[in-house]
């Protein structure tokens, strides 16, 4: 399986583990980051769309693996971010 993909599945198995083992308002911290999940999704999106293309998918997004990752478990950490983006990429 080809590397961003599997981070890609490793950070949507985690969002779901997230959403899952954490009681309702049991959210880390106590802004919105929806913008963070918008993000998200676009970038799955696209690398779903084009899983060859997925550096420049990353480039254009502003984005580095690392930073994908970091974004992934940033929104793995918080329940109604999980949710929400379990909700978008289905």
């Amino acid at each position: 399986m080809n590397a961003p993909i599997t981070r890609l599945a490793i950070g949507t198995a985690l969002l779901l583990a997230a959403a899952c083992g954490r009681p309702e308002g049991g959210a880390a911290g106590g802004t919105s980051e929806m913008p963070a999940v918008d993000r998200a999704v676009a970038v799955a999106r696209a690398i779903q769309a084009h899983p060859t293309a997925a550096d420049s998918i990353l480039a254009a997004h502003d984005l580095t693996r690392a930073e994908l990752d970091a974004l992934m478990y940033d929104i793995a950490a918080d329940s109604a971010l999980a949710r929400a983006y379990t909700a978008a990429v289905r």
